[in-house]
């Protein structure tokens, strides 16, 4: 407003004075002339002086600031954890301008995770701005860049720690040392593999990024230990289903962003989230139960279905008794004598018993 009425009394200050030239009075107007350059210039200099953002303005105007300064009895006082938050927040809302990252997407600006705090539950209001863009940031910087930042980073986390050494890069535990170690890898892109056990849908609301909608999927590492992690994304593959549970093998890239609280079973625990622009799912070919056996397990199950009825063969056989003969010849010797010969078989019954009588 100030500056519109200085630069209104220059242009009327000149207006006037080249009239005063065409018309004679030149002393009196130039004097006239000369007071309103100098009123208009004071002016300008009050306005440069004014807050020009409109955080400033919103600053000298914070009711916030008249409350301390009446419950301290006019003594502006300390703010609170809370309201230094807040503050960053503004400041980030209403100053950042710059790119969210500095380096290529090597990293996040740090000012922008000044707002992200770790070990709290969900995200945050005062987390959003910079969720979203640094969401954008890893939508836009390409994943082979994300990826060689990321495997950079591994090979410095191996340097560092002397029990990594020891093992191959690839047993290197990415998810262990990040939990373990979350300072060193915040806004720094990192690659994780393991089994997506949920995968949700979801709106990202109003925001001026442009970004719609993300997923939300949690993945356990061969190295978690039953603990997840957390991605969130922007793209993902067709045949990847969303459907709540699910068990797929993933790989990803992405941001660390924070240690995000959730609860599990009335107990309050953290994993870390990781902001992506894209998962890779690594599909499985099906694997079908009746495949036909190879050669060598037929040949072995005949080989042992005859040693076993060769065996079961040989152990009857020395169990079972003896034959008997198939002819038995009568042995009388020890009979004692008889008194009467025995009747002919050639003969009827009855005429041995005529002669005998």
């Amino acid at each position: 407003m100030l500056l519109t009425l200085s630069i209104s009394l220059t242009l009327s200050t000149l207006i006037y004075l080249i009239e005063g030239v065409v018309m004679g009075n030149r002393p009196i107007r130039i004097l006239c002339a000369v007071g309103a350059l100098i009123l208009a210039w004071e002016l300008s200099v009050i306005n440069a002086l004014q807050p020009s953002s409109t955080f400033a303005r919103d600053q000298a105007d914070d009711p916030a600031d008249e409350n301390r300064q009446e419950e301290s009895g006019g003594m502006r006082r300390p703010l609170t954890e809370d309201e230094m938050v807040e503050q960053r927040r503004q400041e980030l809302l209403f100053d950042f301008n710059d790119p969210p990252s500095l380096d290529h997407g090597e990293s996040v600006h740090p000012r922008l995770m000044q707002t992200v705090k770790d070990n709290t539950i969900g995200v945050r209001y005062e987390e959003r701005e910079a969720y979203l863009r640094v969401l954008r940031l890893a939508s836009e910087v390409p994943l082979r860049r994300q990826e060689q930042f990321a495997a950079e980073i591994r090979t410095e986390r191996r340097t560092l720690n002397p029990s990594y050494k020891r093992r191959r890069p690839d047993e290197f535990p990415q998810f262990a040392d990040l939990f373990t170690h979350p300072e060193f890898y915040r806004g720094r892109p990192v690659t994780l593999r393991g089994v997506m056990r949920k995968l949700t849908k979801f709106e990202l609301g109003k925001n001026k990024l442009g970004l719609d909608e993300a997923y939300e999927g949690w993945v356990y590492t061969s190295d978690s230990q039953g603990n997840p992690a957390v991605v969130i994304f922007t793209s993902k593959d067709d045949q990847l289903p969303v459907n709540g549970d699910i068990q797929e093998e993933v790989e990803f890239t992405g941001y660390y962003f924070k240690m995000y609280g959730y609860d599990a079973q009335d107990v309050t625990r953290k994993a870390p989230m990781l902001l992506a622009g894209e998962v890779k799912w690594i599909p499985h070919p099906y694997k079908s139960a009746y495949k036909p056996l190879g050669f060598m397990w037929y040949f072995l199950a005949t080989l042992g279905f005859l040693l076993t009825g060769y065996l079961v063969w040989q152990a009857n056989r020395k169990e079972l008794p003896r034959r008997p003969p198939l002819e038995i010849e009568p042995d009388f010797r020890h009979f004692p004598p008889m008194e009467h010969p025995a009747p002919s078989p050639l003969l009827p019954r009855s005429m041995t018993e005529t002669e005998d009588s």
